[in-house]
């Protein structure tokens, strides 16, 4: 026993730290672990009867880097004069840098603990004792340094070599000497090949991985640790389309460096976070043409911009992918004031009415915003441009569609045909496995019996999900094809078909133009747009805006003139009644009622003539004269009674003074005394008396 510990150290806490870098040292390394925990026996053996093992930094690294919460507990204990010893191994298992380490000893000198490990037991408030822990301490970090160094350096120059030193992607094999070939697997190659074809449609990763998940149409996993040889199937979830098309590894291309970590220092320790994504350009080593791929370096960054283009929740200024909504110019327009992108809203009844609005002067000004137009007349205008520029293309565009038809089915049917052809070999091989199998061994047959029964489940359920598919489409006829290339030769046929998805209108529109600047100017207001193609060219539209009040929604100019006529001298009952006869409709595809009726002429100031009492209806001209609506009506038809009619089945519309002509006057009391009138013929004249 050392004569540096005293009665007043055997007092204390003798405190075994125990640590390991990483946790495949944990798992492998047992030795060095138990020599570590040796040591409480060892601390007992000089007399501390109280003993606490610290290994809450099992599988941590002592860099500095990481958060130590055992180391943390030990200087809290020191700190507190708790502890009368600290054992360790040696100095690099309490710290590989010196500000962890030079911070202990302080503390130990402070409070009087002793440093023991295998070579003797050190006393920091001695000048000498503090002198050669500090140098163990100081070699440990170099030592430390010194082999990462050398690890790192052999390792960047196999990589630049090309040797492929991790885990292979799916789809591929590591072969012996670290290069990368396709995976035999006929089944995994077509289900990557798949997803990329899948992905080149709608442009969104999104809609690929709901389409695999509605489809149930599963993936390969390469399972960690075989090479890529060994492969599971599920089905995708989360970011793990988005995963193969952002690997180079499915171009060919061999990349190394494509993330860094990024080191801040926070109370007053560094504080590393991995995995941030470097620009293509920073990227340390990149191979083309490495190995074979699955695609091209060139369709490769392609994806890449169209999914970088889809972020738009991580960067505002990019357009977002296609959508189903109506507004189709989403992404491209851009205010011609601020220069910010016009995001979409949405209004009107149900919400399906698309605006283009600026926030930029409420950012940039705390005013309102730089401008807000209407979708409608602005989609109008850029479709003409994009279908008159695009008309060449159409019957190309219409042969490809003939070629693409069925396409979606085909790839579920060669799929879930691969798939059972797997499934019918596992079946077989669990049926020989059985067949192999001592009959006797209940043990093993049962086991092998239960293997048989999964594998011809499964088989039972892919061949009733390909049963299940339609018949393979036909490709089509001379009839349909004559239509494709009708429809490809009128472009705005095709684009106006109520089957044409929005979303691939919009991907065409983003394909021809790269933005378009909008701005409003003229008197009346017009919306100024430039155009800014894909190839470079440039043109300017001027588009009409929409006056107050004025929308597509509106009743047409001659609903209006109509009302304005009929309101003279009907009320709002009668007026909607003429309009369902005549089938007119409102603004909102409606059928008129009284209170549409009222409501128009309160919006457009349209005042009721029958309450001035200028004219007098058919009804209520029978009424003042005191005679019947056929009394009224005959004099009508005799034309001694001046009536108009605005329009076929309106009702007749009589001026108040009409009511007092001496022939109407006649003959109402012709028949007030009973007395029948000859009946005259209105286009025969009077004969002359006398």
């Amino acid at each position: 026993m050392s004569d540096k510990i005293t009665p007043s150290h055997l007092e204390r806490r003798a405190y075994v730290y125990v640590r390991q870098s990483t946790n495949y040292q944990v798992r492998n390394h047992r030795e060095g672990q138990q020599r570590q925990y040796a040591l409480a026996d060892r601390a007992r053996q000089l007399g501390f009867p109280r003993v606490v093992v610290l290994d809450d930094d099992l599988g941590r690294s002592g860099s500095g880097a990481q958060e130590r919460p055992g180391f943390g507990r030990l200087l809290a204990a020191v700190c507190r004069g708790q502890v009368g010893a600290v054992f360790a191994l040696e100095a690099s298992r309490l710290a590989r840098n010196q500000r962890d380490w030079q911070h202990l000893v302080d503390q130990c000198a402070l409070t009087g603990t002793l440093l023991i490990d295998e070579d003797g037991v050190y006393d920091p408030r001695l000048v000498n004792d503090r002198l050669l822990p500090g140098l163990k301490g100081s070699l440990a970090e170099f030592e430390l340094g010194l082999l990462r160094q050398r690890a790192q350096a052999a390792r960047k120059q196999k990589i630049e070599k090309g040797a492929v030193l991790w885990e292979v992607p799916v789809g591929y094999v590591r072969t012996e000497g670290d290069a990368l070939e396709l995976s035999p697997d006929r089944q995994v190659q077509e289900a990557l090949r798949g997803v990329f074809a899948k992905f080149r449609e709608p442009g969104s990763a999104r809609q690929v991985l709901l389409w695999y998940r509605e489809e149930q149409i599963a993936l390969p996993h390469a399972v960690p640790g075989t090479a890529g040889r060994d492969v599971t199937w599920k089905l995708p979830r989360g970011g793990r389309i988005r995963q193969i098309l952002k690997n180079p590894c499915y171009a060919g291309a061999f990349a190394y460096g494509q993330r860094e970590a990024r080191t801040v220092v926070r109370d007053g320790r560094a504080r590393t976070s991995q995995g941030h994504r470097k620009p293509l350009e920073r990227w340390q080593v990149l191979i083309l043409g490495h190995h074979p791929g699955y695609i091209s370096w060139a369709d490769y960054l392609n994806n890449q911009k169209v999914l970088e283009a889809n972020a738009a929740m991580s960067c505002p200024e990019n357009s977002g992918a296609a959508k189903g909504g109506p507004a189709l110019l989403s992404g491209l327009p851009r205010c011609g004031r601020c220069g910010r992108l016009l995001r979409v809203a949405y209004g009107g009844q149900g919400g399906r009415v698309p605006r283009y609005n600026c926030c930029g002067g409420r950012t940039l000004r705390g005013s309102g915003s730089c401008l807000t137009v209407g979708a409608g007349r602005l989609d109008e205008a850029v479709c003409r441009e994009a279908l008159a520029a695009l008309r060449p293309a159409g019957v190309e565009a219409a042969l490809g569609a003939a070629s693409r038809a069925g396409r979606d089915e085909d790839e579920k049917r060669r799929s879930l045909s691969l798939a059972l052809e797997k499934a019918r070999y596992q079946e077989g091989r669990a049926r020989r496995q059985y067949d192999a199998a001592d009959p006797e061994n209940r043990l093993v047959t049962a086991e092998l019996e239960a293997r048989w029964d999964e594998a011809l489940r499964q088989a039972a359920e892919l061949e009733a999900r390909l049963a299940a598919l339609p018949a393979a489409a036909a490709g089509p006829s001379q009839e349909e094809r004559r239509r494709l290339l009708e429809l490809g030769g009128d472009l705005e046929a095709l684009w106006g078909h109520p089957a044409a998805p929005v979303a691939l209108k919009k991907r065409i529109l983003r394909t021809v133009l790269v933005e378009i600047i909008v701005d409003v100017a003229g008197e009346p207001p017009q919306n100024r747009l430039r155009l800014h193609w894909a190839g470079g060219a440039h043109t300017e539209l001027l588009v009409r805006r929409a006056g107050t009040g004025q929308h597509r929604k509106c009743a047409s100019g001659q609903v209006l003139d109509l009302v304005r006529e009929l309101a003279r001298a009907c009320d709002d009952r009668a007026i909607a009644a003429v309009l369902n006869r005549l089938g007119y409709r409102t603004g909102q595809g409606r059928t008129w009622r009284a209170s549409r009726v009222l409501g128009l002429r309160h919006y457009h100031g349209i005042a009721a003539g029958a309450r001035q009492g200028q004219w007098r209806s058919l009804e209520r001209a029978a009424e003042e004269l005191g005679v019947s609506n056929t009394v009224v009506r005959r004099l009508i038809r005799e034309k001694a009674l001046p009536a108009e009619q605005v329009v076929t089945y309106a009702p007749w519309l009589i001026r108040r003074e009409d009511l007092a002509l001496p022939a109407v006057l006649a003959a109402v009391q012709a028949v007030r005394e009973g007395r029948r009138r000859p009946r005259t013929d209105p286009g025969q004249p009077e004969l002359p008396f006398g």
